[in-house]
């Protein structure tokens, strides 16, 4: 069997909604019995070694005052994230979310302690098109920001630190008015994803939080950090800690970090947001090029009358009638076939005209 060389490749990346619980495909939502809460000790002497979980979320293991970060973040907008008490640890499923969740996009609901609930909702103190917080100050908690990476607009597919902050109307409402539920919608996929229908955005009124970068006052306190490729949100403030209704509870199985370890609330709990993953796409570009794939062995073709060739075959160009592709095939250097591509009909193409393939396969 002969074989021709592809005429190029190409690999290029896409990013695609994962999962579907709503109307648009790419919203999640967890709830009940499948969403785990630890209260996590900074106490290290509690018996069992290891368990502290403050240095694991770069959280201030030291209970006092923070001093050692840049003065304007512990002095302001940070100040919360230090604290005297248990923080909580929110597990999200590792099989609920993709590649990254969309860190614009998290609204978590917990039982208030008097009754009812109280929303949180996640927000960005540099508003770009970005699926995590490109500032300086989420860099502290995750990786390099995309500003100090060198991405002067930084986007869904830009790498940055992975995390987001989380706020409250009922603990700390927005400094700058409205609400921190403003803009906040599962009806269209936030903005910078593409799609071949539709424009996807984000409601144009989504609550941005005001930055602490060069400022002293006025700012927004977060209450919690999101961690986006682990799948965790970790409350720190703790008149939002203590707010929870913990007797609402059902107690887990999980190890003992604490007198409240793994549990869950049946009723009254969840947590939603977009989630996407990326694909690898090869590109192979074949050529079924001009003087070839003009002749068949298929024995129909004989009532075209066409001129036999010494190997048995019909000229069907001969008589200016074309060949019909039926499938592709790509081979290795060893003559393996890796994979083979079938059109939906058989593909016309005549001996003096090139035909072109574009095979696609993702990963």
């Amino acid at each position: 069997m002969d074989f021709k060389p592809v005429s190029s490749k190409t690999v290029d990346s896409e990013i695609v909604p994962f999962g579907n619980s709503f109307s648009v495909n790419g919203y999640n939502e967890v709830n009940g019995s499948d969403l785990k809460f630890t209260v996590a000790q900074r106490d290290p002497n509690n018996g069992r070694p290891f368990s502290n979980l403050y240095s694991s979320f770069n959280l201030p293991a030291a209970n006092f005052i923070v001093n050692s970060w840049d003065i304007e973040w512990s002095s302001n907008a940070l100040e919360n994230i230090e604290n005297d008490d248990n923080v909580v640890v929110i597990e999200i499923p590792k099989d609920s979310y993709g590649e990254l969740i969309d860190g614009r996009t998290i609204k978590l609901t917990l039982p208030y302690i008097t009754g009812g609930t109280f929303d949180c909702y996640s927000s960005y103190y540099l508003a770009y098109d970005a699926s995590s917080d490109p500032s300086q100050e989420a860099e502290y908690f995750g990786h390099t920001s995309a500003l100090n990476l060198g991405y002067p607009n930084p986007d869904v597919e830009t790498p940055s630190t992975n995390v987001a902050f989380l706020f409250s109307d009922k603990f700390r409402a927005p400094a700058g008015g409205g609400s921190w539920a403003d803009g906040y919608t599962t009806s269209s996929p936030p903005a910078g994803y593409p799609d071949a229908t539709t424009f996807f955005s984000f409601a144009q009124d989504k609550k941005v939080a005001l930055s602490s970068s060069g400022a002293t006052i006025g700012l927004d306190q977060p209450i919690g950090i999101c961690y986006l490729d682990k799948g965790f949100i970790v409350i720190t403030d703790s008149a939002a800690t203590q707010s929870i209704n913990w007797s609402a509870s059902t107690a887990g199985t999980g190890y003992t970090y604490s007198g409240l370890t793994q549990v869950s609330f049946t009723a009254d709990s969840s947590v939603t947001y977009f989630s996407f993953e990326k694909q690898w796409v090869l590109n192979v570009l074949c050529e079924a090029g001009s003087g070839e794939f003009g002749a068949t062995k298929n024995p129909t073709a004989a009532d075209l009358n066409p001129t036999v060739n010494a190997d048995g075959e019909y000229e069907l160009f001969s008589v200016n009638k074309p060949v019909y592709i039926s499938e592709v095939g790509l081979y290795d250097t060893n003559g393996d076939m890796l994979a083979i591509a079938k059109p939906d009909k058989p593909i016309e193409k005549y001996y003096n005209n090139p035909t072109f393939f574009n095979l696609k396969f993702r990963f």
